[in-house]
């Protein structure tokens, strides 16, 4: 009969949520009449409800940790550090995140100390980690051109050197094609552009100003003006090899090459992007009897650029004085040398090589490549050997 019955001046009431049932009126209450208001069910099964509910979270972190942060895995990591700079003077891509212990969300956590691997007990997986922990492998290393760093580990890090446009390469001159159309290229530079001059540690690099045209690249394989932003050498530990690309299976002491991006792309991260986006001039340096005076400009700032980290002012330089008589040329699509080796780059390599002395290869080889407080360490043969062709055509502008 809806909320309670009657029964003469009894009245029976439902059980609250926890409470027994009660008659009230009446004997039961000493003939007073003054049964307490009866809830409906509706209100007491509402207040069941709640009761049952859990508590509401009081979780401090913010909405979505644990969720975006953590992902399937629930790491909560963070990527690692890039890994260095390349010679290109850009950022390079950091490798993919390695698995790591849970971040604190919401705040800046402290660098990643190193985890111990697993001794013996950790099973035979656990021994594979050990051992890779404790041979420096890529994932924790910065790139160079050591064993344990070395262009035939970059892959690990760096995908992209495994491409299908990767340089330098071999040049066969028996399977180069002349191409009549290639027109000769020049260069206007402006000797204020010239900055400073470092040793970042694997080269020797002249930065130039490329706020605007100030020093531009055109003609030949190229269409429009591109800016001049740095210059860069490669060499050996030997006056018989040291350059990256090879002419018939010839290669020479060192390999000097001048960096020029496109402006239509906005800025150099841009052109890294892009096809067209990169032009490298690049010129062979051998050992004669009469070497280029205007090298000496370079070696001079050797001593004051001794260790790496050290950069030295170095201004009104003209780069063009280095380009050799010829202006005869190779070009071919291809990617920078270092990681991550992007393959954005329109090379026009120089027929014709420059000299340089004996003396001055040995003045590039007394850089080191470890700091000033740290123990001396020859800087030499920081080239990539040739990579593969993949079908890619080479053009020549002379027959």
């Amino acid at each position: 009969m809806g909320a309670f019955e009657k029964a003469g001046k009894r009245q029976w009431v439902p059980a609250r949520p926890g409470g027994p049932s009660r008659i009230t009126g009446g004997a039961a209450q000493g003939g007073e009449n003054r049964a307490p208001p009866v809830r409906s069910r509706r209100r007491s099964s509402r207040w069941a409800l709640q009761a049952a509910s859990p508590a509401p979270s009081r979780d401090p972190r913010p909405a979505g940790c644990g969720t975006d942060m953590e992902g399937a895995a629930g790491s909560g990591r963070r990527p690692l550090p890039p890994p260095g700079e390349s010679e290109h003077g850009s950022a390079p891509r950091p490798p993919p995140a390695r698995p790591g212990p849970a971040q604190p969300c919401g705040q800046d956590s402290e660098p990643r100390r190193s985890i111990k691997a697993p001794g013996p007990a950790g099973g035979r997986e656990g021994a594979r980690a050990g051992r890779a922990a404790g041979s420096g492998g890529m994932a924790q290393s910065v790139w160079g051109y050591d064993s344990d760093n070395g262009p035939e580990r970059w892959h690990e890090n760096y995908p992209l050197a495994k491409g299908d446009k990767q340089s330098p390469i071999e040049i066969n001159s028996k399977e180069v094609q002349h191409d009549s159309s290639l027109s000769s290229w020049h260069a206007s530079y402006d000797p204020g552009a010239a900055k400073t001059i470092l040793n970042n540690g694997r080269t020797c690099r002249v930065v130039f100003d490329d706020t605007f045209d100030r020093s531009v690249l055109r003609g030949g394989p190229l269409s429009g003006a591109y800016r001049l932003r740095q210059l860069h050498l490669h060499w050996g530990s030997s006056d018989q090899h040291g350059s990256e690309h090879a002419i018939d299976g010839v290669k020479y002491a060192a390999e000097l090459h001048m960096v020029h991006w496109n402006p239509k792309h906005g800025n150099f991260a841009g052109a890294l992007k892009q096809p067209d986006g990169v032009a490298v001039v690049g010129i062979f340096l051998k050992v004669g009897n009469t070497p280029k005076p205007e090298m000496k400009r370079i070696l001079e700032e050797i001593e004051n650029i001794k260790t790496k980290g050290k950069e030295a002012p170095f201004q009104h330089f003209d780069p063009s004085i280095l380009f050799p008589k010829s202006r005869d040329y190779w070009t071919y699509h291809g990617s920078f040398t270092t990681p991550p080796c992007e393959e954005c780059i329109t090379w026009i390599l120089l027929r014709e090589p420059i000299e340089v002395s004996s003396d001055q290869m040995a003045k590039l080889r007394s850089l080191s490549k470890n700091a000033e407080n740290e123990p001396m360490s020859p800087l030499v043969d920081n080239w990539r050997p040739p990579q593969p062709l993949k079908g890619r055509i080479v053009r020549a502008s002379f027959k």
